[in-house]
């Protein structure tokens, strides 16, 4: 514990420095594709319902798939962050959410889709507190409270680009795969 408090006393003495900067951005970044990905069930539903001929209420599951996908993720990958470190756990949240996103556009039905979006779910719900917390750690403490904030933002924002990003025209899976190239890139910057 001496060791940790001597760590977060040298920085928050020294001015955030490039390797800071950098994690900082890779877990913006993180929290963007996160909330875009969240997102982007809402604006392919209205497509995706023409698509399989489904009613509204057969598009319930959907939503709701991804949401308990996000809170089953947030509690199962905090502790495994702090057992295996907050880094491979981030990592492998951006690499299941964003395979199990491609794979959504694929799905033969509602149910394979429903099933996609819970697994989806996982890899968003542990990325989101993840990052919080890798910020946390890496920022001084007087510089924490604003960046953390600016993380929350960044979740908002993410969801907002993706109202602009589709094209009904183009068709939901197009929209889905779409997002894996965002994604694939991300993940170059570590």
């Amino acid at each position: 514990m001496t060791q940790r408090r001597d760590l977060q006393a040298l920085i928050d003495a020294a001015p955030v420095g490039k390797m800071q900067w950098r994690v900082i951005i890779c877990c913006f970044l993180v929290v963007m594709l996160d909330g875009f990905d969240t997102a982007a069930i809402g604006f392919i539903a209205p497509d995706t319902r023409t698509h399989w001929q489904l009613s509204a209420s057969e598009l319930t599951p959907l939503f709701g798939a991804g949401l308990l996908g996000l809170t089953a993720g947030a509690l199962l990958c905090g502790p495994l962050a702090d057992r295996f470190g907050r880094k491979r756990v981030i990592e492998l949240c951006v690499a299941l959410f964003g395979a199990l996103s491609l794979l959504s556009a694929f799905s033969p039905g509602i149910e394979t889709l429903v099933l996609l979006r819970f697994l989806t779910g996982l890899g968003l719900g542990g990325a989101m507190p993840n990052t919080i917390t890798m910020t946390s750690e890496y920022l001084p403490a007087r510089r924490r409270g604003a960046l953390v904030t600016m993380m929350f933002c960044d979740f908002t924002l993410g969801s907002a680009m993706g109202s602009y990003g589709v094209d009904l025209n183009c068709g939901w899976t197009k929209f889905m795969k779409d997002q894996l190239s965002t994604i694939a890139s991300s993940n170059n910057l570590n």
